[in-house]
């Protein structure tokens, strides 16, 4: 099998910069978008970073470099004190170092230019990783309050009716079970709103240790984009961009299937009885032939690409089946705001003849409570269907690969 390079990851990679640059394309507010940089500083992945910008300083040094490897200082010395004794002595001091060849210096610095295109690539991912991380505490956060505001709401009109009702048993007009039935469901909601409470606390919390607000922004609510094609999601650039890593690698290990040639500098020196005499010295060494363990070497790195590549296919197929269970999750939460809205209509006008019905007596007040409890989990219903829909545009944003600020 011959490995062939796919060029359309260059491609992909040298646009990399585009999708950095900031614009108002995004039905938000500027102060929602803000704060994603208070996400970005929080993120432990910001390590990665540092590693891969060390990476990419280090190769860098090293193709700017006239030395590919590491200097041997080398000291000899003869002395024949021990054999024949004509007091005869040699000393060679000096450094010995490989030399790049043209191939190989090339090679090291494409080397060294796919890290700095990793370091854009990973910065790009993390902009995505923390707008995923912005979105999702957002809406948790306005599903909370939703909820909390719903029992709240509740648990004003049980009071509410409960009130009345204590004003009908006084009057004579209802028995005082009535009273006890509406006591009963009044510490039922206080106990609900008790425990939305501290779920909106939780979320409210975990929005400030990100975001370092317990406010939510202004118009966080976006409009659906397109899936932008896979060369451009962040996810496949970062994928691809460690595959072009080791495509580069690959091609450094090639062009090492001849050794690289030694240079050696030193002096030496010869004495005798009658003489000594001092000079210079410069040594070249070329290696000749293929070296046995390059085919082996080789291999290896093949395999990696091998696998680096299986990893960009298999998230183009991740990435494409994760759109459409989101359009889907869409199209089922637009539908669902429709139905809950004609639901809740409903239950308004089945409340408001209950309420009467309980006036003239009609009705006991079990139905009635009854009744205004499913009115209150139809308005909440409504409620939450509407930002569900909200919350299923920013995950089909989010998995179509649209940064939050940034650019489409």
């Amino acid at each position: 099998m011959k490995y062939k390079c796919r060029k359309p990851i260059l491609f992909a990679l040298s646009g990399i910069s585009l999708a950095l640059q900031p614009a108002g394309v995004f039905a938000v507010s500027a102060e929602f978008t803000q704060l994603l940089d208070n996400i970005i500083e929080l993120q432990p992945e910001q390590q990665i970073t540092q590693g891969i910008r060390a990476q990419h300083s280090s190769n860098q040094a090293l193709s700017e470099s006239w030395i590919s490897g590491d200097v041997d200082f080398i000291i000899h010395h003869e002395n024949d004190a021990l054999t024949d004794n004509e007091n005869f002595k040699n000393w060679q001091a000096g450094v010995e170092f490989p030399l790049w060849l043209p191939g190989q210096k090339n090679a090291q610095q494409q080397v060294a230019a796919s890290y700095g295109q990793e370091l854009t690539a990973q910065q790009i991912y993390l902009r995505w990783l923390a707008s995923n991380n912005l979105r999702n505490l957002v809406w948790d956060f306005q599903n909370a309050k939703i909820e909390l505001d719903a029992a709240r709401s509740a648990l004003q009109k049980t009071r509410d009716l409960q009130h009345k009702v204590a004003q009908k048993v006084k009057a004579g007009e209802s028995p005082r079970l009535d009273l006890l039935l509406a006591n009963k469901a009044v510490l039922k909601h206080q106990n609900q709103r008790v425990q939305k409470q501290s779920a909106f606390t939780i979320a409210q919390n975990q929005f400030y240790v990100w975001t370092q607000t317990r406010q939510l922004p202004d118009k966080f609510q976006e409009r659906p984009l397109s899936p932008l094609p896979a060369e451009q999601h962040p996810q496949i650039i970062r994928l691809n961009s460690t595959l072009q890593i080791t495509q580069a690698k690959l091609q450094k290990t090639k062009s090492f299937k001849q050794g690289s040639p030694r240079l050696f500098l030193g002096a030496q020196n010869d004495s005798d009885r009658n003489n000594e005499n001092t000079s210079l010295m410069l040594e070249l060494s070329i290696p000749l032939g293929v070296n046995p363990t390059y085919s082996p070497r080789v291999a290896e790195v093949k395999r990696s690409v091998y696998e680096k590549q299986a990893l960009v296919d298999k998230a183009k197929i991740q990435l494409e089946q994760a759109v459409f269970r989101a359009q889907q999750t869409l199209a089922s939460a637009k539908q669902s705001i429709n139905f809950s809205k004609k639901q809740y209509d409903i239950s308004r006008q089945a409340l408001l003849m209950s309420e009467q019905a309980y006036q003239l007596g009609e009705t006991n007040i079990q139905n009635l409570l009854l009744v205004q409890q499913q009115t209150e989990e139809a308005k909440l219903n409504y409620k939450l269907a509407q930002a569900r829909s909200g919350q299923a545009v920013a995950n089909l944003n989010q998995v179509s690969g649209h940064i939050l600020g940034a650019q489409q």
